[in-house]
């Protein structure tokens, strides 16, 4: 449990850095799936917590003190299962909204671009020549 909620919690992490990241490039329109994948890392770092505490957990002896029943390892793996799915809906949320602010992007790019080289094309037309009378 602790290995499969640690990759979950790098990976994850990982990917919500990067959509915060890339969220800047889109300014103000980039602001919403900043914000979700900001809270994506508040519950992936609550993950990452719950994870440090299992591994704790895991290396006790024996004849140390009882855990509290909240603290079974079944409670322990059903916590980070509903972290990760929940991080994951918020870090998926956040990357297709970015994906969609991306596209955008592009498209407005591209219908600049045409309209520059139509302007350009349109600039190096030789002008043409009177009717002879």
């Amino acid at each position: 449990m602790p290995l499969v909620g640690g990759a979950q919690w790098i990976a994850g992490t990982t990917l919500a850095l990067m959509i915060v990241r890339r969220s800047r490039a889109y300014g103000g329109a980039g602001g919403a799936p900043r914000r979700i994948a900001w809270l994506a890392l508040l519950v992936y770092l609550i993950a990452g917590v719950s994870v440090l505490v299992s591994l704790i957990a895991e290396y006790r002896h024996a004849s140390a003190l009882l855990l509290p029943e909240h603290a079974t390892m079944a409670w322990r793996v059903r916590t980070v299962e509903i972290l990760s799915v929940i991080g994951w809906l918020l870090t998926g949320t956040a990357a297709i909204w970015n994906g969609v602010l991306g596209v955008a992007l592009r498209r407005s790019t591209a219908i600049q671009e045409l309209k520059r080289r139509t302007d350009r094309v349109r600039d190096y037309r030789t002008p043409p020549t009177p009717p002879r009378a």
